[in-house]
């Protein structure tokens, strides 16, 4: 088998394997569960609920292995602008690069809606997030201290000022390439 032939059938197992979809009520129970093993003070089932039925500009997916969900992301959309509300992996899928693969699709989506800037917070001493999002541009732009709830902790809210620039597209490409190639190796080693 040529190199190309299998990067094909690797791509496929990939594809088949793993999948983002859109957040439906039916994955809600798995959803929530992953919430409440994430997060001190969770969001409620209901906010969930409201989230993918009530929200106009709501876009809320889950990752997926086969038919286990592993994990989801949200953002809200609003006129040229995208706020990042979550994203969260199940602690025993962690290291895998999901989260990666759920932020990558949410900026997807938002270069594909004509979104120019994408905001979140983030705990000041989540320091594994916080290079994630370095790597693909997101830059501090000021703290609310004491956001978090459950413990006080300041939030960094992070921003990408431009995702049209030349420079975030590039940087873009590049980090989409290396966890491409990442996920393609990961798949030789199973």
């Amino acid at each position: 088998m040529t190199n190309e032939m299998m990067e094909t059938v690797l791509e496929k197992q990939i594809i088949d394997d793993f999948s983002i979809v859109p957040m439906t009520l039916d994955v809600l129970p798995s959803v929530y569960a992953i919430e409440l093993s994430c997060y001190p003070k969770p969001w409620s089932y209901k906010s969930f609920v409201d989230e993918i039925t009530q929200n106009e500009h709501a876009y809320y997916v889950v990752a997926q292995l086969g038919s286990r969900v592993v994990g989801y992301a949200g953002m809200w959309l609003i006129l040229d602008e995208a706020h990042i509300t979550n994203i969260a992996v199940a602690s025993n899928y962690r290291r895998r690069k999901i989260g990666e693969r759920l932020l990558v699709h949410l900026l997807e989506q938002c270069l594909g809606t004509g979104v120019s800037a994408v905001y979140l917070e983030v705990r000041r001493y989540n320091l594994p997030a916080q290079r994630l999002y370095a790597r693909y541009l997101f830059r501090p732009e000021h703290v609310r201290e004491k956001y978090y709830q459950d413990n006080e902790e300041d939030a960094v809210v992070l921003r990408i000022g431009d995702l049209r620039s030349k420079v975030f597209v590039e940087r873009f490409s590049e980090n989409r390439r290396v966890l491409r190639e990442w996920c393609l190796e990961e798949q030789i080693n199973e």
